[in-house]
């Protein structure tokens, strides 16, 4: 029989360079895994709920809410139309006599305008109106009201017309 031998201390473990090395590598591997992991779960749960929120049925819109959506897309409707095109076109009229002081968008379907000013004289004014009808790009043009101011001794006038945006494209922005 062999004799037993306590021996209370441990002998001493040898760690080399490469083996630390090693160990870090993996930790850096297994943190680079769990992190790209989370990040795709994040990623296939935000898929899932857009998959449901795509596949659930409409909710039913109440005639309340309809009237609201259809008054949204008449003034989205508004804001698209180029406006900008129309104050160049009525800025390219050259009329001796008048002086446009007034440009009023008109809301609704149809695209239309109310033109104030102030005119020297009738026969300028008629003249303007004319160039409106031909070079403005306006049609339905209307003389809405008209007066004399003494006191500045000018014609005032309020014209309607409608437009059509595009119908001059050489001055499109």
């Amino acid at each position: 029989m062999r004799p037993i031998q306590l021996d209370f201390v441990r002998p001493r473990l040898s760690v080399s360079l490469g083996g630390l090395m090693l160990l870090g590598l993996g930790l850096a591997a297994v943190g680079a895994a769990s992190w790209r992991l989370s990040a795709l779960d994040a990623e296939r749960e935000a898929l899932e709920g857009r998959l449901l929120r795509l596949q659930a049925p409409a909710a039913p819109v109440s005639e309340d809410d309809s009237a609201a959506l259809a008054a949204a897309d008449k003034l989205s409707a508004q804001i698209r139309r180029p406006w900008v095109q129309l104050f160049m076109q009525l800025e390219q009229i050259q009329a001796k006599g008048v002086r446009l002081g007034q440009i009023l968008p008109q809301a609704g379907d149809k695209a239309s305008v109310q033109l104030g000013g102030e005119a020297d004289d009738a026969e300028s004014l008629y003249a303007y109106l004319r160039q409106l009808r031909q070079e403005g790009g306006l049609h339905e043009v209307y003389l809405l009201e008209q007066h004399w101011d003494g006191e500045k001794e000018v014609l005032r006038f309020q014209v309607q017309a409608r437009w059509q945006a595009g119908a001059n494209p050489e001055v499109a922005p």
